[in-house]
């Protein structure tokens, strides 16, 4: 499916991540869905045209959010996908899902302001990478309908054994890898090899070498209660 998107260099842009997301999650018919750091809206524009009855969309930027709801009614889905600014779960206290999509910054402070993903006013995902995701996993269980589904993304360019770890406790081992796909370093982050190399000794994030090449890797897991 192709989507119309208004967007601004200003905020955060729709990434490899995004992508590989929009393909693998499932979303059941008439499913009730949330797109936690939705950004301008990609996956809760998906969610809606793969058939939810209702998508809710939360970005703590509100410039993002303006982005989302305009990208909604481009793309014919306005009537279904409704779109809250707030952190995390704070616009929504009271509500459970059928499908929860973890779309919040995963990627360590450092590695994000070297890269050219995180355009300056955009938030990290903290020192390593896992504040936030950690921060959404101790909540998400009040806010999943029974045999409702998060999907996780999990980045290499984070502390990933954190945020793993956090999300065994909650699931146990109710929790499953769906895809794992690796990726060249972007220019950016490659004329910077050395600092990631420090970070990567610190045990901050990964990344993998083959000869003169340098991959990060994005794993999605997929979990319920």
């Amino acid at each position: 499916m192709e989507l119309e998107l208004e967007t601004s260099p200003t905020v955060f842009q729709p990434t490899s991540t995004s992508q590989v997301l929009a393909k693998i999650v499932d979303i059941p018919p008439d499913a009730d869905v949330l797109d936690v750091g939705c950004g301008i809206g990609i996956l809760a524009i998906y969610a809606a045209l793969k058939g939810a009855k209702s998508v809710y969309a939360v970005d703590i930027m509100e410039e993002a959010c303006d982005f989302a709801r305009r990208n909604a009614e481009r793309n014919n889905v306005s009537d279904r996908v409704h779109v809250y600014k707030g952190d995390l779960f704070q616009p929504l206290p009271t509500m459970k899902f059928d499908v929860i999509i973890d779309d919040v910054s995963g990627i360590a402070d450092e590695v994000a302001r070297l890269s050219p993903w995180f355009p300056e006013p955009v938030p990290t995902g903290g020192f390593d990478g896992a504040e936030h995701v950690v921060k959404l996993l101790s909540r998400v269980s009040e806010y999943l309908k029974p045999k409702g589904m998060l999907y996780l993304p999990v980045a290499s360019l984070s502390n990933a054994n954190k945020i793993l770890e956090a999300a065994k406790n909650v699931f146990g081992s109710k929790i499953e890898q769906v895809v794992k796909v690796d990726y060249p370093l972007c220019a950016e982050l490659k004329e910077q090899i050395h600092k990631l190399a420090g970070l990567r000794d610190q045990g901050i994030i990964d990344f993998t070498s083959r000869r003169s090449r340098h991959f990060w890797s994005l794993q999605v897991y997929r979990a319920w209660l």
